[in-house]
């Protein structure tokens, strides 16, 4: 058995009788809405204990937004792993040719001049989507 989140909460849908799309698509907007209601549920479990803890505490509820996450991509038919590894690429190029990194006040990384957007739309075009159909 996989231990991969997209694998474990595939097992999941497919145990408990959830939408598990495999070609991304747009759902009905109560579903849409339910699935954005639960990851704000689990967003503000992690902000409620981010900073008085434990960090046992903490770390489960950071799984439980990367599981609600998954699930939700599931729901979408959307490869979130492809997805994660486009925003990545796009990421990395926020470090400039000599290696500069702007960063703000708060430590936070900034797109420098050398930035190249991620293109979620052509990863999802590899998976099956037509943005035409919706």
């Amino acid at each position: 058995m996989s231990s991969s989140p997209a694998d474990l909460v595939r097992e999941f849908h497919l145990a408990f009788g959830l939408d598990a799309r495999t070609t991304p698509t747009e759902v009905a907007p109560d579903l849409a809405a339910h699935r954005g209601e639960l990851l704000a549920e689990e967003a503000a479990e992690v902000a409620e204990v981010s900073v008085s803890g434990p960090l046992d505490r903490l770390a489960h509820e950071l799984a439980d937004v990367v599981y609600v996450a998954y699930g939700t991509a599931l729901v979408h038919g959307v490869d979130l792993d492809a997805v994660i590894a486009e925003i990545h690429r796009a990421n990395m190029t926020k470090i400039g040719p000599a290696g500069e990194i702007a960063r703000r006040a708060d430590g936070k990384v900034l797109k420098g001049e050398h930035y190249e957007a991620p293109d979620v739309a052509g990863v999802l075009r590899k998976q099956g989507w037509d943005a035409g159909d919706e």
